[in-house]
Parts: C-alpha cells; sequence; structure tokens
C-alpha cells in the first residue's frame, strides 16, 4: 500500500488539476501499485481526477499551526484509524515530510520535489536538506536540475546521494502519427511574469502583422475557473491589442479543450523566465509533434535539448527573433515538428516502471542498513 500526501492547496478535481496533481496521478495510473494506493488532500468539490482512489481530510488545527500540517494531522488521524502504508509519498512540502518523520518515525516517507527545496520552509538550509536526506527512505524529484537544487551545500555521503531518484514528468500521445497541423501558436500556463506571457505578448505584437493568416491563443489565467482577472492579465491584453483580430485570450479552459488546441498547434511558447523545475508545458507540447520555443531556464533543458528552440534569455527581442524565423521559414519549422516527433522518451508507462521500481527499493529500505553504509563512506 501506498499513500500519497498532497499539498494543501493542490486541486485534484478534473475541473482545476494543476501540473503537480497531473503529475501525481501519472504516476499511479500505470502503476503495478495503482490499485493498493490512496491520494490524500483537503476535501473538494468533485469529481476527483484519480477518483476513488482520492481522499479528502479536514485539517486539524489549521489556524495555529497552518494548512500544511493542519492537514498533516489530519493524515495521522487517518493512518490511527486505518493503518499506515508502506510508503508514504509527501509531495512538494519539506516541512510535512519533517513533521510526520518526527511524529511517526517507524513511517518509511518519500519526499516528492516538483519545486525548488531551497525556497521552501523545512529545507532552506543546507542542514535542513541534510536531516531529510538521511530521515527520508527516497527523494524524487523531477529534474535533476532539482536534484542539484537539494544538494546545494549539503555534504552528503555516496550513499545518502543515491536515495535521490530522478522521475521526469510524463505525457502519453493522444496519436500514433502526427496531428494534422493549423496556422496556430498557442502559449499555455498561469498568468503570471514567471512564466514569460508579457514578453511573450510583445513579441506576438511585433512579428504577427506580418503573418495576417496565423493567429495565436493565450491559455490560463492567474488561477483557475472561479479566479478574477489580474493586473498582468490586463497588461497581456494591453500589449495585444494591436493584434485584437489575430490573438485570444482563452482564460482558464477544460482540460480537453488545452489538448485539442495543442495538436492543432504548429508552434507552441514556453517562455519561461524563471528557473523552472522541469515545465509539463514543456512535455506536452513536444508530446503533439509541436515546433517548440522556450527558455534555458531550470530544469528545461533536460527535456527540451535537441528537441526544441532553447532560447537564452527570452527577451522580447529573441521570442520575436525567433518567431520571425520560425513563420517565415516553413522547412526551419517543420524540421522541429520532426525531431519533436522522433524523438519522445516521456511516455507514462515509462516513468511509471521507473517510479515503482524507486518504490519498491523504499519499501525495501533499512534505514540502520543505510546508517551504517553512510559511516563507512
Amino acid at each position: 500500500m501506498i499513500h500519497s500526501l498532497l499539498p494543501y492547496k493542490e486541486q485534484y478535481t478534473q475541473a482545476n488539476a494543476g501540473a503537480v496533481a497531473l503529475n501525481v496521478e501519472d504516476g499511479f495510473v500505470q502503476s503495478r501499485y495503482a490499485n493498493t494506493s490512496l491520494i490524500f488532500g483537503r476535501t473538494l468539490s468533485g469529481p476527483y481526477l484519480g477518483g476513488a482512489r482520492y481522499q479528502g481530510l479536514k485539517t486539524r488545527h489549521a489556524l495555529i499551526f497552518g494548512k500544511n500540517i493542519g492537514l498533516a494531522k489530519g493524515y495521522l488521524d487517518f493512518i490511527r484509524r486505518h493503518g499506515a502504508a508502506d510508503l508514504l509519498e509527501v509531495h512538494g512540502r519539506c516541512q510535512v515530510a519533517s513533521y510526520l518523520a518526527r511524529k511517526r518515525p517507524d513511517l518509511k516517507i518519500g519526499l516528492y520535489l516538483h519545486n525548488d527545496p531551497r525556497e521552501m520552509k523545512g529545507s532552506d538550509t543546507p542542514a535542513k536538506r541534510h536531516g531529510l536526506l538521511q530521515r527520508m527512505a527516497v527523494i524524487f524529484c523531477v529534474s535533476d536540475y532539482l536534484k542539484s537544487c537539494f544538494l546545494d551545500g549539503v555534504g552528503a555521503s555516496k550513499a545518502e546521494i543515491s536515495k535521490i531518484k530522478i522521475i521526469p514528468i510524463a505525457v502519453d500521445r493522444a496519436a500514433t502519427t502526427p496531428p494534422q497541423k493549423d496556422k496556430l501558436i498557442t502559449i499555455i500556463g498561469r498568468m503570471v511574469p514567471e512564466k514569460g506571457m508579457l514578453e511573450a505578448a510583445q513579441a506576438m505584437a511585433k512579428v504577427l502583422p506580418k503573418y495576417p493568416d496565423w493567429q495565436v491563443k493565450f491559455i490560463g489565467a492567474k488561477r483557475f475557473e472561479d479566479a478574477n482577472p489580474s493586473q498582468y492579465e490586463q497588461k497581456v491584453a494591453d500589449a495585444l491589442a494591436p493584434i485584437r483580430h489575430q490573438s485570444d485570450m482563452t482564460g482558464f479552459i477544460s482540460r480537453t479543450e488545452t489538448k485539442q488546441l495543442q495538436s492543432a498547434s504548429a508552434i507552441i511558447l514556453a517562455p519561461s523566465q524563471w528557473q523552472e523545475p522541469a515545465g509539463r508545458v514543456v512535455v506536452e507540447a513536444l508530446a503533439t509533434g509541436a515546433a517548440l520555443i522556450t527558455t534555458r531556464r531550470g530544469g528545461i533543458p533536460e527535456y527540451a535539448e535537441g528537441r526544441a528552440v532553447i532560447l537564452d534569455q527570452g527577451d522580447t527581442d529573441e521570442l520575436a527573433d525567433a518567431l520571425e524565423r520560425m513563420l517565415g521559414d516553413a522547412v526551419w519549422r517543420k524540421s522541429w515538428q520532426n525531431k519533436a516527433w522522433a524523438d519522445y522518451p516521456f511516455a507514462i508507462a515509462d516513468m511509471a516502471s521507473h517510479l515503482d521500481d524507486a518504490r519498491k527499493a523504499a519499501m525495501d529500505y533499512d534505514q540502520r542498513s543505510h546508517d551504517d553504509k553512510g559511516e563507512a563512506s
């Protein structure tokens, strides 16, 4: 039995699932542990992404300890009544993993990192990260970049470092042959500065008037479907105003609609301005065989190198130059579509097999034996 505990904020519903929720579900849907797993988070209005696999918990003392520790307390109540799992995977909240390890030292815990641990409570110093590395049975990272972030300043032994496993993000293809492409560009993600939406909009306004038969769609919002537009979204809209007949800001739309637009897109942009841990939209773009333009940030190159155009800065001018060539040179554009389609190693079944092997090793993990090896090394 494997349990997964999500961050409090994570929406594990079919309507509002974000990147972390989708990654978690993908890690179970083709897993050998699919029928012996439960995913825990806060109580939500379904339908849930994982169906019966998802269990909503009530937080305890959240006003005093915070919502994530409150959710952890709710989880402890659950396992007191129903029994513990062979492995508990704590997603994205290092202070929760530390708390549960203190409260239940008998638990085998795996910490699953989706973001830079140096910026999180419970792991913001090398000493705290080393403590986690010593206590966890396994640490999963979605990129080697995140592994390097975790180990930054940590004097770990080889045996300790061997507990860190890279589990790439995976997305299955919806077709067995490259889909038909329209003269469509899509940019998908939250409307926040870190995602480079404004720079992309400014680049579009510079280039698209020269190519009146092309359209661009900005898909996403600051949060999800119940959020009001932000000031940043208004800046993006203002930047697109000169090409209003060629552009559309859809806001938050369903996963089904998003996938249809991705499949039809000849070009997809993922112009991250921050050190992206991995980038699910990058993998989704490659899965559709789109010509992808992205940035050299964080873990993105681990997925996109040789499969996409990777920009060093991703500012307005650099994006505009890449778009100009992509739109004006059909042969060059087609070459990147072919590269994305021909070299795609990110199937869910492969990821799940790798993840399950790491889970099995963690469940077989013996802390005392590890301590002996650590001292020896």
